[in-house]
């Protein structure tokens, strides 16, 4: 840092050294001159496609990575070195070498009369910006072997094998036009390929999905946030119909803490990477936010900031521990509860953007052991002023229907020694014991199934439905307000 005419230096320590130094290089033409007499080093290359054709392309090495840039000088991607596994040569391409990179071997191929230069150059640059050594394999492989390893550890069949497709578009800046793709699902990834050839263009986990983006703004359009924070944008005529197909896939494949929003994650609101929850310590920050929220920030400010922090399955540190300075984790939760169901504000007037932050932060809380006791012993949480109009879950009924779930079932089952059956019971007992709301909860399913609407809204509902009748939930529920439940979804007229 120049400071004056002196210069001071400044030294850190972290365990996501190469995240920190890759985003600083990223940003720093924005905040700090280039270093004098350091230009990109550039080579004249062809990137071996997935459809086997060779594309004249530009290999820029830069300080934080290498760019594939096109003949207009357009950038099509970006190699992060953090992200580079090894390179390795191949045998039967004079001048072609291989890049493993995204975490789980996923294979980029290119031919270039310059190729030990190139890969000098990657390690070189990796090596002294971001303090990451690539590493070079010292078998060659052969064209043959990368068709056949191409899409990484997840070239196996049951991994390509598609168990549902749609016909999507997809918005990216390689193309002019949107181009044309099959979004397809398989048992643990998402596959893209190509209409006319069926073959696979790129494949990705359903484990590294963040976030769904579901845009407000154009019925068709959405994409999909991954842990890396890559987001890929797409458009289809049956968007609601995919994105409930991705989130069950999602889901079913143990990824617990992936939702649907309007808006993009804000990364600058987060504190550290997508991939790693945060520590306790920054959980404990903004659920005090949530509490105590500074002056010179505004309330749905510190909410988003706190989404942005804590995964949507939970906290992590939901739990007191044991010592003399340790935090109590139960009421600060309470606390945080109360704080946003006091300041939530006019629930009709609000942006719905803003609205979207309270339920996803309140998902959040009653994903803990305390937020989901605390269902049934606050005051302005409880369910028996439902009736009456109380002010929050009548209109999450309407707007929310995840909640409720989370609210119907212990979302921290997952964890054996928080079990608590009787809190589950009167959760269930709290929930469904009014008829009216059962009845309000409903009507969407008949509204939307009639007309052919929102599906994520109809998935949300019979999940509701699910957890009160189906077995083995059903365990936990009344044979009364069983009865009653059955009897309400008996009665429905035909759609």
């Amino acid at each position: 840092m120049k400071k004056g005419r002196k210069t001071q230096q400044m030294t850190f320590s972290t365990e996501f050294r190469p995240e920190v130094l890759t985003r600083t290089l990223m940003f720093s033409p924005l905040f700090c001159e280039q270093p004098r007499n350091e230009t990109d080093k550039r080579f004249d290359a062809a990137k071996f496609h997935w459809d086997e054709a060779k594309v004249k392309v530009l290999l820029v090495v830069r300080r934080y990575c290498v760019s594939q840039v096109d003949i207009t000088g357009h950038t099509l991607t970006d190699y992060k070195y953090k992200d580079i596994e090894y390179m390795a040569k191949v045998a039967d391409h004079p001048g072609a070498f291989v890049v493993a990179a995204g975490g789980f071997g996923r294979l980029h191929m290119f031919l270039t009369e310059q190729r030990d230069d190139v890969m000098k150059a990657i390690i070189l640059a990796s090596r002294s910006n971001i303090g990451y050594d690539i590493a070079v394999h010292r078998d060659l492989i052969t064209q043959h072997d990368f068709l056949e390893r191409r899409l990484g550890k997840y070239s196996d069949d049951d991994s390509i094998t598609s168990l549902t497709e749609f016909k999507v578009q997809k918005h990216t800046p390689r193309y002019l036009e949107p181009a044309p793709r099959i979004l397809a699902l398989s048992e643990n990834c998402i596959i893209e390929r190509d209409p006319s050839t069926y073959i696979v263009v790129t494949i990705r986990p359903l484990s590294e999905v963040f976030a769904l983006i579901r845009y407000t703004n154009d019925p068709q359009r959405f994409s999909i946030e991954y842990v890396n924070g890559i987001v890929r944008k797409y458009s289809a005529t049956e968007r609601d119909a995919l994105l409930c197909s991705i989130l069950d896939g999602v889901r079913a494949s143990g990824n617990r803490d992936v939702c649907v929003k309007m808006t993009r994650t804000n990364r600058g609101q987060r504190l550290g990477p997508l991939h790693l929850p945060v520590e306790e310590e920054v959980e404990s920050q903004y659920l005090k936010y949530l509490v105590n929220t500074p002056p010179s920030v505004q309330f749905h400010e510190a909410v988003e900031k706190f989404n942005s922090n804590v995964a949507y399955s939970g906290l992590n540190h939901a739990v007191s521990s044991e010592g003399i300075f340790s935090e109590n984790k139960e009421k600060l939760i309470n606390g945080s509860l109360t704080a946003l169901l006091m300041k939530e504000g006019d629930q009709s007037s609000l942006p719905n953007d803003r609205l979207e932050e309270q339920f996803h932060a309140l998902r959040r809380l009653v994903a803990s052991k305390a937020g989901y006791e605390a269902f049934t012993s606050l005051t302005n949480f409880q369910g028996d002023s439902w009736e009456e109009g109380g002010s929050s879950p009548p209109q999450e009924g309407r707007r929310d229907q995840p909640c409720l779930c989370g609210l119907l079932v212990r979302p921290h089952a997952a964890h054996a020694r928080h079990y608590d059956l009787r809190q589950e019971q009167m959760n269930k007992s709290s929930l469904l014991s009014s008829k009216p709301f059962l009845e309000m909860v409903l009507e969407p399913l008949k509204t939307h199934v009639r007309v052919g609407g929102v599906g994520l809204v109809v998935s949300s509902i019979l999940d509701f439905f699910t957890f009160a009748v189906c077995p083995p939930y059903s365990e936990t529920t009344e044979a009364e307000k069983f009865d009653m439940v059955l009897e309400l979804i008996s009665g429905l007229s035909p759609l």
